[in-house]
């Protein structure tokens, strides 16, 4: 580009060096010459004998040349070299030239000839020295002319002496004004060539700053999706060193939890036991009666207790299954629905893709009910809850509540309600036991969720604002292909016939986990939440009553004493008790193990005694 542009740019440089020489000398030229011209025509004018024209006409002819010098003097510099002011002033001194020669009585053929014949010369020839060279050899022919003339008529005029000068001095104008024009026309040329090259440098400049731009572009893109790629990987790392620490924190409060229930249940047992042994010895009306056995129901409450903590780690790695989340969703959906009250509105989206996973279906079914439960909790005006089902791809990375990530195929079971939603202090002790505000009554139930998902290798996590609801995600592997599905019931312990059970617990998610495996293992049930509730659901159903699961402490009436009036209406009912308690403690209140369920139980142990006692 550089190579192209610097010679058209001396050779711009170059002219216009020389017009600016030019137009320094070009005004004392004009003056001169049309000075020469104005003092030759002028003397025509006032000289000569034969004039045609009055005094006057050639004052104001005299007049309007001493015009022309002085405006040549006065005239802007601009003016002045423009290319239409030599052409007019030639234009004028011709018709001045013209308009003399005929008014002073000089007017012959040869004269206008050669005068004519000048200005072809001056039209044809571009330099000045050649243009005067032709016109000295034209004067010369005039002036052989001239001589022939005055030899024939042996006199000699003014006019006749006139012709020559006038014609040198208009070759010398006419040449200077046609160079000054072949001057400007170059520099015309010379500009017009340096436009067409700064318009091909400014296009090229314009594609260079296109590419540049565009280069600009994709590097910011480039830095862009590097920085989005560090954005990530920074949160990526973060998510991880949280669930890292939350692992750690979770594992250290199971640690703890176990050793104290090991070391409660031990206690309890012994409070079972002597409680027996004292009540054995006493009466009823005895005025001691009454605190011992308060003794034994407080120890029956902490045994249960003793159960819950013993509980969480009760999903151990044995007991797992392969299942579809999409059977499983399905069959529980009227238990979870019988857990939300009408103001509340369920929204159940399962994808039709496979989803099985390898987890234990009792531990699944807790998570969804504990998930529920929390987000009724958080409704208390009503709302929405949904319950999606989806699998997700290959490349989807997490990173499990064990602290590991991976690539591997998941499954994601997503829980989103309406209500009130958590701030992030209230999500950063969420999953520890026994914490509760007055929005949310957690408890055990989160922590038994997020012990479900580190066994099941998976991963839960939480998105919520004060106000504006929660999002729980958990994220369970899927079980590799060709795993047969396990079975969703256990034929040898299902009902035989319409055998109805009546089944009795303060507890609720307990309650609707017995009340799924029970309805799943096709036994019609009775579902009551306390005694009083049990003996009028008894009196209100038409048949009889076959098994009664309840708990053996209970407020109000116990689960011996509501056994006791159930009997009296179904003579034939068995009876099944769940407590804390071992069986040698239940041994000393001459209870029989055989009608005994222990905390912690299993969902295929409840449905196992009932099967048991049915069968008995």
């Amino acid at each position: 580009m550089s190579s192209r542009t610097l010679p058209s740019e001396n050779r711009a440089e170059a002219l216009l060096d020389d017009t600016q020489y030019d137009s320094a000398i070009s005004r004392p030229r004009y003056v001169v010459l049309q000075s020469l011209v104005g003092i030759m025509l002028a003397y025509q004018l006032l000289s000569g004998g034969e004039l045609l024209a009055s005094q006057v006409t050639s004052d104001v002819m005299v007049g309007g040349l001493a015009a022309m010098v002085l405006c040549l003097l006065l005239v802007p510099l601009s003016i002045l070299q423009a290319s239409w002011f030599s052409g007019a002033l030639i234009g004028i001194d011709t018709l001045f030239v013209t308009a003399t020669i005929y008014l002073s009585g000089n007017a012959r053929s040869d004269l206008y000839l050669s005068y004519f014949l000048l200005m072809l010369i001056a039209a044809s020839v571009r330099r000045l020295s050649h243009v005067i060279a032709f016109s000295l050899l034209l004067c010369a022919g005039y002036g052989f002319t001239l001589y022939q003339g005055v030899v024939q008529t042996g006199s000699l005029t003014v006019g006749h002496l006139l012709g020559v000068p006038v014609l040198l001095v208009m070759a010398t104008f006419y040449g200077l004004a046609l160079q000054t024009i072949g001057v400007e026309r170059q520099q015309k040329s010379f500009l017009m060539e340096s436009i067409e090259t700064l318009k091909e440098t400014e296009q090229a400049l314009q594609a260079s700053r296109d590419q540049l731009e565009a280069r600009i572009k994709a590097l910011k893109g480039d830095l862009s999706r590097a920085n989005e790629h560090v954005r990530q990987e920074q949160q990526e790392r973060q998510a991880l060193e949280k669930q890292l620490l939350e692992a750690q924190k979770m594992e250290a409060i199971g640690r703890v939890a176990g050793g104290i229930a090991s070391e409660l249940n031990h206690l309890v047992s012994v409070i079972g036991r002597q409680t027996g042994v004292v009540l054995s010895s006493l009466k009823a009306g005895d005025p001691l009666y009454r605190p011992v056995d308060d003794i034994f129901r407080s120890g029956g409450q902490a045994a249960a207790l003793t159960a819950q903590l013993s509980g969480l780690g009760l999903h151990d790695g044995h007991f797992r299954q392969v299942l579809s989340v999409k059977a499983v969703l399905e069959e529980i959906r009227g238990v979870i629905r019988g857990l939300l009250p009408a103001s509340i509105e369920l929204d159940l989206v399962i994808d039709h893709a496979p989803m099985d996973v390898e987890v234990d279906r009792e531990g699944l079914e807790q998570i969804l009910l504990h998930l529920a439960v929390n987000a009724r909790e958080a409704m208390p005006q009503g709302g929405r809850l949904r319950i999606e089902a989806k699998p997700l791809s290959s490349g989807y990375e997490t990173v499990s509540v064990s602290g590991k990530g991976g690539h591997q195929s998941k499954v994601l079971i997503q829980v989103s309600d309406t209500g009130s939603g958590m701030s992030l202090e209230i999500q950063s002790h969420m999953f520890e036991p026994f914490f509760s505000t007055k929005e949310m009554n957690v408890g055990l139930g989160l922590t038994a969720v997020y012990g479900i998902v580190k066994q099941s290798a998976g991963q839960v996590d939480v998105v919520s604002q004060p106000g504006q609801g929660t999002v729980v995600r958990v994220v369970l592997p899927r079980a590799p292909q060709g795993r047969p599905l396990a079975p969703s019931l256990q034929p040898q312990v299902s009902a035989k016939g319409q055998e109805t059970v009546l089944l009795v617990d303060v507890n609720e998610i307990d309650r609707k986990l017995a009340l799924s495996t029970l309805l799943r293992h096709r036994y019609q049930v009775l579902e009551a939440s306390s005694s009083v509730e049990a003996l009028l659901l008894t009196q209100q159903h038409p048949g009889a009553v076959h098994v009664t699961v309840s708990d053996l402490m209970m407020p109000e009436i116990g689960g011996r004493d509501l056994a006791t009036r159930l009997l009296a209406q179904h003579p034939l009912m068995k009876p099944l008790f769940v407590s804390g308690y071992d069986d040698e403690a239940m041994v000393s209140h001459r209870l029989n193990p055989k009608y005994l369920l222990r905390r912690p139980y299993r969902q295929t142990g409840l449905v196992e005694k009932v099967r048991e006692l049915l069968d008995a």
